[in-house]
Protein backbone atom coordinates (compact mmCIF):
# COMPACT_ATOMS: atom_id res chain seq x y z
CA UNK A 1 0.00 0.00 0.00
CA UNK A 2 1.28 3.56 -0.82
CA UNK A 3 0.38 6.23 0.87
CA UNK A 4 0.41 9.78 -0.46
CA UNK A 5 0.58 13.06 0.48
CA UNK A 6 -1.12 15.49 -1.85
CA UNK A 7 -0.58 19.57 -1.20
CA UNK A 8 -0.30 22.12 -3.61
CA UNK A 9 -0.60 18.93 -6.48
CA UNK A 10 2.03 17.91 -5.13
CA UNK A 11 2.56 13.81 -4.02
CA UNK A 12 5.28 12.30 -2.22
CA UNK A 13 5.43 8.81 -2.72
CA UNK A 14 4.91 7.44 0.98
CA UNK A 15 6.88 4.00 0.20
CA UNK A 16 9.74 5.55 -1.95
CA UNK A 17 10.64 8.25 0.60
CA UNK A 18 9.69 7.05 3.76
CA UNK A 19 12.66 7.38 5.97
CA UNK A 20 13.63 10.61 4.75
CA UNK A 21 10.29 12.11 5.06
CA UNK A 22 10.82 11.06 8.89
CA UNK A 23 14.18 13.21 9.20
CA UNK A 24 13.51 15.98 6.97
CA UNK A 25 9.70 16.67 6.94
CA UNK A 26 7.13 17.23 4.06
CA UNK A 27 8.01 20.80 3.69
CA UNK A 28 11.38 20.09 2.97
CA UNK A 29 10.71 16.94 0.89
CA UNK A 30 8.45 19.32 -1.25
CA UNK A 31 10.67 21.60 -1.99
CA UNK A 32 13.52 19.69 -2.53
CA UNK A 33 11.12 18.26 -5.51
CA UNK A 34 11.12 21.87 -6.91
CA UNK A 35 15.34 21.85 -7.25
CA UNK A 36 17.44 21.41 -10.63
CA UNK A 37 21.20 20.61 -9.48
CA UNK A 38 23.97 20.84 -11.64
CA UNK A 39 27.03 18.61 -10.84
CA UNK A 40 30.91 20.05 -12.15
CA UNK A 41 33.20 17.17 -12.60
CA UNK A 42 31.46 13.77 -13.01
CA UNK A 43 34.96 11.84 -11.26
CA UNK A 44 34.33 9.28 -8.67
CA UNK A 45 33.61 11.54 -6.02
CA UNK A 46 31.16 13.58 -8.32
CA UNK A 47 28.79 10.74 -9.68
CA UNK A 48 28.20 9.43 -5.87
CA UNK A 49 26.96 12.67 -5.00
CA UNK A 50 25.06 12.88 -7.99
CA UNK A 51 23.07 9.67 -7.33
CA UNK A 52 22.66 10.56 -4.04
CA UNK A 53 20.90 13.78 -5.05
CA UNK A 54 18.57 11.60 -7.79
CA UNK A 55 17.74 8.90 -4.94
CA UNK A 56 16.73 12.10 -2.46
CA UNK A 57 13.85 13.51 -5.17
CA UNK A 58 15.00 16.56 -6.59
CA UNK A 59 13.37 17.31 -10.12
CA UNK A 60 16.46 17.24 -12.16
CA UNK A 61 20.16 16.58 -12.13
CA UNK A 62 22.57 17.84 -15.01
CA UNK A 63 26.11 16.68 -15.03
CA UNK A 64 28.71 18.59 -16.97
CA UNK A 65 32.19 16.78 -17.27
CA UNK A 66 35.06 18.07 -20.04
CA UNK A 67 37.76 15.23 -18.76
CA UNK A 68 37.63 12.01 -21.25
CA UNK A 69 37.18 8.69 -19.57
CA UNK A 70 40.72 6.67 -18.75
CA UNK A 71 41.02 2.87 -17.20
CA UNK A 72 40.81 4.86 -13.78
CA UNK A 73 37.42 5.73 -13.90
CA UNK A 74 35.91 2.11 -14.37
CA UNK A 75 36.73 1.24 -11.17
CA UNK A 76 34.87 4.39 -9.43
CA UNK A 77 31.69 4.62 -12.24
CA UNK A 78 29.24 1.76 -12.62
CA UNK A 79 27.75 3.55 -15.28
CA UNK A 80 30.97 3.47 -17.68
CA UNK A 81 32.51 0.05 -19.65
CA UNK A 82 35.66 0.03 -21.16
CA UNK A 83 34.39 0.79 -24.95
CA UNK A 84 33.66 4.35 -23.41
CA UNK A 85 37.54 4.60 -22.58
CA UNK A 86 38.91 7.86 -24.40
CA UNK A 87 35.24 9.13 -24.55
CA UNK A 88 34.01 11.89 -23.00
CA UNK A 89 32.51 10.64 -19.39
Amino acid sequence: MTTQIRSNDEDIDDQLYNRQRYVLGDDAMKRLRKHHVLIIHAGGLGIEIAKNIVLAGVQSVTLQDTINTSMLDLATQYYLCEKDIGKNR
